[in-house]
């Protein structure tokens, strides 16, 4: 039955492919282009996605000497900036000068790149780019191998695992303790017969995701627990669309077991970790309890008697981090109390229920025109892609729920509805390039929406109201509204700050905002025990510099889908080809023995994994690691942005390399919408959130609170 499952996926992944590729080159008319992408876009789902048709798709289009996508921009871009009456100053400025500069800026290097010189720098970078890309290609190729490998195993080691001897060969009382053997996850963890390694991933986000996905746990020689309060994978990229109903909440998250289900799961909350001793605590809990949510987590002694003790032998720290930052500094009154978050499905379902409720009262007798305008006044603090990407979901829902034509539940409530977007940056979206910024905050003013930028949040001081102070007069202002949503920032969680505080000196001093520094291969700086503390995902940050005052040298990677997802994949990887992780080679190539006190010490850079039997001249390892005797460092592969704007548009930032293609409006809708469908890691989520644009599209919104 597996393999079926199996069979399905691969044809699913593979139609979703082929619609992204038609997507892509109707936009870009560029068939090398979408050519890479197509193998891209392989690498990053990591197993399973092939895109065997890209080269022919791409080469049934003509070349064009201007790309379609430049001319959308522009055309949206003339068309699109608001009126006087709907502004208060101008957005861009009308000089004809000035203008001709802005269609320059639009072009991308899909053009300006053909009539350039091309130096010898510019070959070594293609070189150096054709190689990264030839190298993730193969590293699908055997992810591909090892996840099929699997499947062929997967159901004997099930039946062997949980399948009880028969009954007629057994006694009762023995067949009930084989069932037990098999349901309890911790019996083989814990069997001191077995001399494999315990490896143990805390957390089940993107970077533990693609970890348990990819790691081969029959033959790499690992015992493999998953520990997390969560027992399922959330595709985080569509949570503001659940929070206002346009996809539902099953629809976006996947059982954490059905990843790989030879990997045991443990629902629990992972208290502290003691990296000397190699020790966890964990709290065992279930579904429906409130400290499941990170932000009712207490710090109460009382729940020392729900602990239990594992003792493990390498650790991945994959937990993520919390909502509530903003950019280091601690903003008054932001709390779980006076605000709401976007970070996990229960603050997606609160806040979903608490603007239904707001419509609700809003409908109610007795209430002044005043009253309903500050109750139905919406207040989105931060102009990244959380906070913009809401307020693009939130517009729509109320434009279809106050809809005359559509005769929506609310139609009566249209005229008081406002929504405020407060930004202490100059720009939205920072990190999108300078058209799509342009496009964003024109198409946000152009829906109606106050966008207050070079404001910073003074305080909070209730959960309707809220006082902000521009950055250049210095002036406060106080914004009485009914809802604040904080999509500002965010910090590191409880557990990472205590794991933090056990590291060496020298090893926080390397922490940027409270992320732990690790090296290109993901092994925590300071860590006791070289290689048995691995950290990837959004609690990390990669520290290439190797002297001792990084003075900030080093690129620290975003906080991101893309980069835990690749994170885990590439710590999956290391495990899969029998790296030594330790520092333990360096000592026996001085023949010196390895010092136990030294190793507790943890120096700050450990030499590179090594493979000791590829390095012993073992040919068959050499020509299966593909020379790599020594581990080649974490390279990230940055495939591009997306931003939803609401109203049928969108921002779509597609980079392989240095190329870019930029789209905005309908068409960039048309690229996000199809990249998020192929990224979905089911067969079934894809279906499910198909169905629900559909179900949408078809009957609107629904307003039922439950």
């Amino acid at each position: 039955m597996s393999g079926f499952k199996s069979h399905i996926h691969m044809l699913s992944t593979t139609c979703s492919c082929y619609l992204l590729l038609h997507a892509l080159c109707y936009c870009s008319h560029n068939s090398s282009f979408c050519t890479t992408y197509a193998f891209s876009i392989g690498h990053y789902n990591e197993i399973s996605k092939p895109c065997i048709l890209a080269h022919s798709i791409a080469k049934s289009y003509p070349q064009s000497s201007k790309s379609r996508h430049h001319q959308s921009l522009l055309a949206l871009k003339a068309q699109e900036t608001p009126t006087e009456a709907q502004r208060t100053e101008p957005l861009i400025n009308p000089d004809p000068e000035e203008e001709e500069e802005d269609k320059l800026t639009l072009t991308t290097s899909f053009t300006s790149k053909r009539n350039s010189t091309i130096t010898t720098s510019d070959i070594l970078k293609a070189l150096d780019f054709a190689s990264v890309l030839l190298n993730k290609g193969l590293d699908t190729i055997e992810d591909a191998y090892t996840h099929f490998r699997r499947l062929q195993l997967e159901e004997a080691y099930l039946n062997q695992t949980i399948a009880p001897t028969s009954a007629s060969k057994l006694n009762m009382d023995d067949t009930i303790s084989s069932i037990t053997e098999g349901i309890n996850c911790l019996t083989q963890w814990n069997d001191p017969l077995d001399k494999r390694p315990r490896l143990l991933v805390i957390g089940s986000g993107w970077g533990a995701h693609a970890l348990i996905k990819i790691i081969d746990s029959l033959d790499t020689g690992y015992r493999v627990l998953c520990i997390s309060p969560m027992n399922y994978f959330l595709f985080t990229p569509m949570l503001a669309s659940s929070s206002v109903g346009t996809i539902e909440f099953r629809s976006i998250v996947e059982p954490i077991r059905d990843a790989n289900p030879t990997v045991p799961f443990l629902e629990g909350t992972v208290l502290d970790i003691h990296p000397v001793e190699r020790l966890v605590d964990v709290r065992l809990s279930s579904s429906d309890d409130a400290s499941s949510i990170p932000q009712l987590q207490s710090n109460d002694a009382t729940i020392q008697q729900q602990t239990i003790q594992l003792s493990y032998d390498i650790a991945v720290y994959a937990c993520g981090v919390r909502a509530g930052g903003s950019s280091g500094r601690k903003v008054p009154g932001v709390t779980y109390a006076n605000c709401h978050f976007l970070k996990n499905i229960a603050d997606a379902m609160r806040l979903r229920s608490s603007v239904g409720d707001l419509l609700e009262r809003a409908s109610g007798p007795g209430l002044s025109i005043g009253h309903r305008r500050r109750m139905l006044h919406f207040v989105v603090v931060g102009g990244g892609a959380t906070g913009v990407e809401y307020i693009g979901e939130l517009t729509d829902y109320l434009a279809d729920v106050t809809s005359f034509a559509r005769k929506g539940a609310f139609a009566a409530l249209a005229p008081y509805t406002s929504i405020t977007l407060v930004h202490g940056g100059d720009q939205v979206l920072p990190q999108f390039d300078e058209p799509l910024r342009i496009k964003a905050l024109s198409s946000l003013q152009s829906r109606g929406v106050g966008v207050k930028l070079k404001t910073r949040v003074a305080r909070v001081e209730s959960p309707s109201r809220i006082v902000v102070f521009n950055k250049e007069d210095k002036s406060e202002e106080i914004l009485d509204c009914g809802i604040i949503i904080w999509a500002a920032g965010t910090a590191p969680v409880p557990l990472t700050e205590r794991l933090l505080s056990k590291l060496s000196p020298e090893a926080r001093a390397l922490s940027s905002y409270g992320r732990l520094a690790v090296d290109p291969w993901l092994r925590v700086i300071g860590a006791p025990h070289c290689g048995s503390l691995f950290a990837l995902g959004d609690a990390s940050a990669i520290i290439q510099n190797r002297g001792a005052d990084n003075n900030g040298g080093d690129e620290i990677l975003p906080q991101t889908a893309q980069v835990a997802a690749q994170q885990g994949a590439f710590m999956a990887r290391l495990l899969n080809r029998g790296y030594d992780l330790t520092d333990s080679h360096v000592s026996m190539e001085k023949g010196k023995p390895v010092n136990p006190d030294n190793d507790l010490n943890g120096s700050l850079f450990a030499s590179p994994p090594v493979h000791l039997e590829a390095r012993g001249g073992d040919i068959g390892k050499i020509i299966q690691l593909r020379g790599n005797i020594e581990a080649k460092s974490f390279e990230f592969l940055n495939l591009g942005l997306l931003a939803f704007l609401g109203g049928g548009e969108a921002l779509s930032q597609i980079q392989i390399g240095e190329n870019k293609l930029i789209e905005a409006g309908s068409t960039g809708f048309l690229l996000w919408r199809s990249v998020y469908i192929v990224k979905q890691v089911s067969t079934r989520t894809r279906l499910l959130v198909l169905f629900d644009w559909l179900k949408c599209k078809l009957f609107g919104r629904d307003t039922t609170r439950l």
